[in-house]
């Protein structure tokens, strides 16, 4: 009877080994099958939109115009997120949607809030009626570290912008190296020369003949009248000497 007793002990303690490994077993492949529909069900989650990224990109959607320091937004979708945020974590950039075209790019300072929220969110500081608000402060959802805009020393608009007329544009003029010269149109036609040509000429030289001896240019009277002057003069001139002598 002692013998058939301890047989039976044996014989159940035997038998529960495997039912103990196989609760084990049962226990790890539960475990192991909630951890896998965990890790399922997380990659079937979308990301939530205001997750942050490293450069702080945000769309900013607004039904009216704003103003931001250095531009005036008109409604629509803009994109914000830092200029450069490996070595100044401080300077926003205004884009548009589509990146292409930059608004204004600003610097910040800290700002904080008491309440967070889960998407990104702007304030905006008092203007006067029918003055688009100015945005003050950028948020990012989960923060409560914000970004306050820095305006110029003048601060944001404050006055209404009214328009006595169409806005008109000057640019410089063209730059030309040579000046404009009018143009004019050219006849071409050739204009025929009315000059007449001279008739020949019918003049016949005279040829006269040649003389033997020159020409006489004068008479032989004044020279006789010459001479007989010379005489009286010299007779007179030698009867005084002679008397003077006598």
């Amino acid at each position: 009877m002692k013998y058939g007793n301890t047989l039976a002990v044996f014989i159940g303690r035997f038998a529960e080994i495997p039912a103990a490994r196989r609760t084990e077993e049962r226990m790890a492949t539960r475990v192991f099958s909630t951890v896998i529909a965990a890790a399922f069900l997380a990659a079937l989650t979308p990301a939530s939109s205001g997750a942050n990224t490293y450069d702080k990109l945000t769309y900013m959607t607004f039904s009216a115009p704003v103003q931001v320091p250095g531009a005036m937004l008109d409604a629509g979708t803009y994109r914000f997120w830092l200029a450069n945020p490996g070595t100044s974590r401080n300077v926003l950039q205004v884009l548009s949607r589509d990146g292409s075209y930059v608004y204004a790019m600003f610097h910040t300072t800290p700002d904080s809030r008491m309440s967070v929220t889960e998407e990104a969110v702007v304030t905006f500081r008092e203007t006067p009626a029918g003055v688009p608000p100015a945005v003050k402060s950028l948020f990012y959802g989960g923060e409560r570290r914000g970004y306050e805009f820095v305006y110029p020393e003048s601060g944001p608009l404050m006055t209404t912008m009214t328009a006595s007329g169409p806005l008109v544009m000057h640019g410089p003029a063209p730059y030309r190296d040579e000046a404009i010269e009018p143009e004019f149109e050219s006849d071409t036609t050739p204009i025929e020369s009315e000059i007449e040509e001279p008739a020949p000429s019918t003049f016949t030289p005279v040829i006269e003949p040649a003389l033997d001896e020159l020409p006489r240019t004068a008479s032989a009277m004044p020279l006789l009248l010459f001479a007989a002057v010379a005489s009286l003069v010299l007779g007179l001139g030698l009867g005084l000497l002679s008397q003077r002598l006598g």
